[in-house]
């Protein structure tokens, strides 16, 4: 005797079958996003003391589970990526992270926001400082883009997909705050755009590669490279400096990483226009 057809759920019945998985994939996917950053935050409590340790440690665990949602470096139905093809991206992404940093360094120093001091480079302070911003960089793009794309790339358009990921680097900074978020606004935002630039150069990359160079050469070129590794650049007493926020808090960051994210957007929709009109043309 044939069993009788499942009954669909309340949720099929309002959705749609296709729409009721979607939605269960994503709220699957987002569960086990919170559960990694809560580990990686444990970790990081935990082995505070031994900074780079500790980034490794949360870099190693974002790996795992971000591969356990299928969340690759390189997009799975491309032809497998070569090491040269790799160092390529990831080098054009640290050449874009550096000219972004480089710009917006240069537009602080032109408005006052930052002060450069006598210093002499440290070769030492600028190997640790990389190999710091490559690891963050990994943690990073794996757990506030790649997990994030990988919950919402069936369930929004585009754009809301990079605001999502935009909220998601804010939301990460808050998290980061010691003490008060009043006078720390700057710092938020600013995260909430460069975490919006790197989601677009995922969608533009269709992996991680030039995102996670794009986030390295930015970490260093504007953390380590002008605090002391190759200058000394330091805020100045005018309302356009950062404080001791850097200038990631600074108000002389935004308007040219507001600049820049909006090219990196306007880049990522030009490669899914592409790749829709060859789809289009292959049809």
């Amino acid at each position: 005797m044939r069993a009788p057809p499942a009954r669909p759920s309340r949720l099929e019945e309002v959705l749609g079958p296709a729409a009721s998985a979607t939605l269960r994939d994503s709220a699957k996917v987002i569960l086990w996003g919170l559960v990694l950053y809560g580990l990686v935050e444990f970790v990081g409590n935990k082995l505070s003391a031994k900074a780079t340790g500790a980034l490794a440690a949360q870099m190693v665990i974002a790996e795992w589970g971000a591969g356990r949602l299928a969340v690759a470096w390189s997009d799975p139905s491309a032809p497998v990526a070569t090491f040269g093809s790799i160092v390529q991206r990831a080098g054009k992404g640290a050449a874009l992270g550096i000219l972004a940093a480089a710009l917006v360094v240069a537009f602080a120093i032109a408005t006052g926001a930052m002060v450069a001091h006598p210093n002499r480079p440290d070769v030492g302070e600028l190997a640790i400082g990389l190999v710091s911003a490559a690891l963050v960089a990994a943690r990073d793009e794996l757990l506030f883009r790649g997990v994030v794309i990988r919950a919402f790339r069936h369930a929004c358009p585009t754009a809301a997909l990079l605001a999502i990921c935009g909220g998601a680097a804010a939301a990460a900074e808050y998290g980061a705050l010691e003490g008060a978020v009043q006078g720390n606004g700057p710092r938020l935002l600013v995260a909430a755009l460069l975490g919006t630039a790197f989601a677009a150069l995922w969608l533009r990359d269709r992996g991680a590669w030039l995102a996670f160079g794009a986030h390295t050469g930015w970490s260093l070129a504007s953390g380590t490279a002008i605090g002391g590794g190759l200058l000394d650049l330091r805020a100045s007493n005018t309302p356009w400096g950062g404080g001791n926020a850097g200038i990631s808090g600074s108000l002389a960051a935004i308007p040219t990483v507001l600049a820049l994210t909006a090219l990196a957007v306007g880049w990522s929709r030009g490669r899914e226009k592409t790749v829709r009109s060859a789809s289009h043309v292959g049809k």
